[in-house]
């Protein structure tokens, strides 16, 4: 594994992420390495999220900065571990992290809300009086 050392001169005054207690407990217990978390907060997209947090996650456009600017192998493992994400309260002070098992979700998707709502219309209805039982 590599230490915090191996991400740029330029950037090691960035690398202090502030955590918090919560944070660094999901951080342990979900196996996310610091210099994965240094490149989220470094080079991760954010968009905003509920109650004026930010989501940090990789997209493309991060993973091809970090491929030109970074050393092969922090590319490398950030490409292992691609799929986490961190919520950041406005003082950018991380508040929990985790690995995506979904879609990013954004605010304006319709296509999500309907592919939703048209789910729940295929959902079976319970009527009242369809079992003769109340």
């Amino acid at each position: 594994m590599m230490n915090s050392t191996a991400l740029n001169d330029r950037y090691l005054d960035l690398t202090a992420c502030v955590r918090t207690s919560h944070a660094e407990v999901r951080q342990q217990q979900r196996g996310i390495n610091q210099d994965v978390l240094d490149c989220l907060t470094l080079y991760g997209r954010r968009e905003r999220g509920l109650h004026g947090c930010e989501i940090a996650y990789f997209d493309s456009d991060a993973l091809d900065t970090i491929e030109r600017g970074e050393p092969r192998d922090l590319f490398l493992l950030v490409l292992k571990y691609r799929k986490t994400y961190a919520v950041m309260n406005p003082d950018d002070i991380i508040v929990t992290m985790g690995h995506r098992v979904r879609r990013v979700l954004r605010k304006n998707n319709f296509s999500l809300k309907r592919a939703r709502y048209s789910q729940l219309s295929r959902q079976p209805r319970h009527y009242k009086y369809s079992t003769g039982r109340v």
